[in-house]
C-alpha cells in the first residue's frame, strides 16, 4: 500500500490484469475510468476514481477503451459535476499529477484533456500507416533515457496507429517539448515534454501510439523516469539515483540550478498573476461565451442557456422580465418579457443538439403569444408587441460552422416570421452582436435595434448604422 510519501499512478480505463502487471514490477497502481457518453453535451463524458486526481504522482490515460473495463463501472459519475476532481488537475500543471502519460487511440477526444495535456490537439492518422521514426533530439534538456527506450520499443506499436498530434499554442519556458515519433511525412506520432527542476530534468508528459503490451510498456517507461528523475519515484530510486543529486554537484551547477529555480519561481509566480487577472476580466462577460454551449437541463440555474441569455440581453440594454413570475396560470416554461421603450417581446428560449431548431419551437411561440396578449391587465396595448425566439442549435459544432436558423425546407418559417414581426436569433448571432459591443464596435443602441429586427436576425460586422 502506498504511504504519504510513496508514488502514486492513476491507471485510467485498464484492466485489472493490467494494473496487476504493474504492481508485480513495484509499481502503486489503482484503476481509474474516464470516457465519453453518447450524449454530446458540453459535459460529454463520465468518470470514476478511487481518489482525486491531484493525490497521484503519474497519470496514465488509455485511449482505446475494452469493453469489458467499461462494463466494470456501472455507475460512474456525470463529469457536469466533476470539474474541480477531474479538469482542473488535468489542466493545471503547477500541482500534481505531475507525469501525464497517454496511449492514443480511437475513443480519444479530438483535444488531449482527458490525457492532462489540454494544449495537444488530435487529428485521425492515415490508414496503413507502418514505418515510423524515432527521433533523437539535441536539446541539453532532453530525456535521452527515455527516447532511447521508445526507440527500442517502436517496433512493439499496435497497429493501426489512430491519431496523428498536433500542439497548438503549448506553454513555453519552463517546458521543454520533443518529438518522440514521426512518420516519413513528418507527421508527429509520439511526443513529451520535460522541465528543468531540482538539478533533474524531469518528463512532464508523455504522448504515445498504442503497443501490443500497454502493461509492460509501461513499466520499461516508468523504470527509465525513475532512473533519470528519481524526485518522482523517492521510495523507488534508479541504481544510479545518487549520481544526480545535490550531493554530487559541483559548486558551478548549483549556482545554475538557483538560478533556474529562482527564475522558474518568479515566471510561475508571473502566471499565477495573469491567470488571476485573466479571469477577472473575463468573468463579468461570462455569460456571453456560455450562450454558445449552454442547455436548458444544467442543474444550476446559472449554467441554463435561458439565464446567460437574460444577461446578455440586459448586457445590451434591454429591460428583462421573467413572464411567469407575473403570470402564474399561464403555460409555465422558461419566457421573458424583453422591453425596450414601446417595444416589448415575449422571448422564449431554446436549446438542442440537433443541426437545425425544430420548427414546434417557433409554433409553440406564437401559441404562447396569443395566450399572453389575452392578460389585458398586464399587456393592454399590443401594437408594439411582438415576440423574439432565441435559439441554441447544433451546441457540439464550432459556432461559426453552425447552418443558418430554419435553412432549406423551413425557410418558410423564416419567411413567416417576417412577416409577423417575430426575430429568430441564434446564440451564435446574439454572441456576435454582444462581443462587439464589449469591444465597441457596435453601440448598444444599434445592438438593441438589431435585436428587435424581425425575421433571421444576422449580424454582418460593423457599426452597421441605419
Amino acid at each position: 500500500m502506498a504511504t504519504e510519501n510513496a508514488h502514486r499512478i492513476a491507471l485510467i480505463n485498464f484492466s485489472a490484469k493490467e494494473a496487476d502487471v504493474l504492481t508485480k514490477a513495484g509499481l502503486n497502481a489503482e484503476l481509474g475510468f474516464l470516457a465519453k457518453t453518447e450524449d454530446r453535451g458540453p459535459y460529454y463524458a463520465v468518470y470514476s476514481f478511487a481518489r482525486p486526481l491531484y493525490e497521484y504522482d503519474v497519470y496514465v490515460y488509455n485511449g482505446l477503451l475494452a469493453e469489458h473495463v467499461r462494463r466494470s463501472y456501472p455507475n460512474p459519475k456525470s463529469l457536469a459535476h466533476g470539474i474541480g476532481t477531474v479538469i482542473e488537475p488535468l489542466t493545471d500543471f503547477a500541482n500534481p499529477p505531475s507525469l501525464r502519460i497517454s496511449l492514443l487511440g480511437p475513443d480519444c477526444p479530438s483535444g488531449l484533456v482527458f490525457g492532462g495535456v489540454p494544449f495537444i490537439h488530435l487529428d485521425p492518422a492515415d490508414e496503413g500507416l507502418s514505418i515510423l521514426k524515432a527521433c533523437e533530439n539535441a536539446n541539453v534538456f532532453r530525456c535521452a533515457e527515455l527516447e532511447h527506450a521508445i526507440k527500442h520499443l517502436r517496433s512493439s506499436i499496435a497497429t493501426p496507429v489512430h491519431r496523428y498530434i498536433r500542439l497548438e499554442q503549448p506553454p513555453k519556458h519552463p517546458f521543454n517539448h520533443f518529438p518522440l515519433l514521426v512518420n516519413r511525412n513528418g507527421d508527429l506520432v509520439g511526443v513529451y515534454a520535460t522541465i528543468y527542476h531540482g538539478a533533474e530534468t524531469r518528463p512532464v508528459y508523455v504522448v504515445l501510439p498504442q503497443f501490443r503490451n500497454n502493461a509492460e510498456t509501461l513499466v520499461t517507461i516508468l523504470e527509465v523516469v525513475a532512473e533519470a528523475a528519481p524526485s518522482l519515484f523517492p521510495e523507488r530510486p534508479g541504481k544510479r539515483a545518487w549520481l544526480h543529486t545535490r550531493e554530487f554537484a559541483f559548486k558551478e551547477e548549483i549556482a545554475i540550478d538557483e538560478e533556474i529555480e529562482a527564475k522558474t519561481a518568479e515566471l510561475a509566480a508571473f502566471g499565477h498573476a495573469k491567470r488571476a487577472e485573466r479571469a477577472g476580466v473575463a468573468g463579468p462577460y461570462e455569460c456571453i461565451r456560455r450562450i454558445l454551449t449552454a442547455t436548458e437541463d444544467a442543474s444550476e440555474k446559472s449554467e441554463r442557456l435561458s439565464t446567460n441569455v437574460r444577461l446578455v440581453l440586459q448586457f445590451l440594454g434591454f429591460e428583462v422580465v421573467d413572464i411567469d413570475e407575473q403570470i402564474r396560470g399561464a403555460i409555465r416554461k422558461e419566457d421573458f418579457w424583453v422591453r425596450d421603450g414601446g417595444f416589448l417581446a415575449v422571448t422564449e428560449v431554446t436549446a438542442t443538439k440537433h443541426k437545425n431548431p425544430k420548427t414546434k419551437e417557433y409554433n409553440d411561440l406564437l401559441g404562447r403569444m396569443t395566450t399572453i396578449f389575452k392578460h389585458r391587465d398586464l399587456v393592454p396595448d399590443t401594437t408594439n408587441a411582438t415576440g423574439l425566439l432565441v435559439l441554441g442549435y447544433d451546441i457540439d459544432t464550432h459556432p461559426f460552422k453552425r447552418p443558418r436558423a430554419f435553412t432549406g425546407g423551413e425557410e418558410e418559417i423564416a419567411l413567416a416570421a417576417k412577416e409577423h414581426g417575430i426575430g429568430l436569433l441564434s446564440t451564435v448571432e446574439l454572441y456576435k452582436i454582444a462581443v462587439a459591443v464589449k469591444d465597441g464596435e457596435l453601440s448598444r443602441d444599434r445592438a438593441r435595434e438589431l435585436v428587435k429586427e424581425s425575421g433571421r436576425i444576422e449580424y454582418g460586422g460593423g457599426d452597421q448604422s441605419a
